[in-house]
């Protein structure tokens, strides 16, 4: 799991507040599939709140460019700040509904959280007393289930996990968030920040000035 000893820069708020907006849309649809409409509008909800946090400033990277100046930085930095102030206070909030919403997902999808991995095809086979590979039925997994708890295939911080921060995934990283924005420290570049910002840059060329607002799919 991520790990910050230091405050995080933006990017880092934005690329968990984009997983954290993809894991609420689908416990909103499961809410909904199970007639439990107004948790599933509240589920969407989250996700419109954290988008609508981080769009004020993405929409502002994308009119400037992807190589800001000393005075296009210096007029992100304030817009950066207040977004990531909001952040945290919704992650507060988010940390304190994820173990219901958990709990609830588990019992709706009809399985654990522990039990909706996906299979780990670098695994090294088992082997008979001949020394062949074992034959053994894949288990069916759940694609949208592996994608809630575990997150996308590779990148299993971004699961809800149980939804408390002991277990991991996304609710672990919030609570890392947090503690070190009690820090004094420097924001930090991390690989995270690094591939949003090149994400924003794809998306400059490929779309230019058409560009969904927000500068992120889905």
């Amino acid at each position: 799991m991520k790990s910050y000893s230091q405050r995080a820069p933006f990017n880092d708020w934005w690329y968990w507040t984009e997983a954290l907006i993809k894991r609420f849309r689908t416990i909103g649809d499961v809410y909904k599939e199970n007639m439990e409409n107004e948790r599933a509008t509240d589920a969407h909800a989250w996700a419109d709140k954290l988008r609508k946090n981080v769009n004020k400033v993405v929409d502002e990277m994308r009119k400037i460019g992807p190589k800001p100046n000393d005075e296009q930085k210096k007029k992100l930095a304030p817009l950066e700040e207040e977004a990531i102030f909001n952040a945290a206070t919704l992650f507060r909030e988010i940390l304190l509904v994820f173990p219901f919403a958990s709990g609830q997902m588990q019992e709706m999808l009809g399985i654990a959280w522990q039990d909706a991995k996906w299979e780990d095809d670098k695994k090294e086979p088992e082997l008979d007393e001949n020394g062949l590979p074992v034959v053994k039925k894949k288990k069916k997994i759940d694609g949208r289930a592996a994608e809630l708890f575990w997150g996308p295939k590779a990148r299993p911080d971004e699961g809800i996990r149980s939804g408390k921060v002991e277990d991991g995934g996304l609710p672990g990283i919030l609570f890392n968030l947090l503690a070190a924005e009690k820090s004094s420290s420097s924001r930090a570049p991390t690989d995270y920040g690094q591939a949003m910002q090149a994400h924003v840059s794809q998306a400059l060329k490929s779309t230019g000035p058409a560009m969904k607002p927000g500068g992120f799919p889905g």
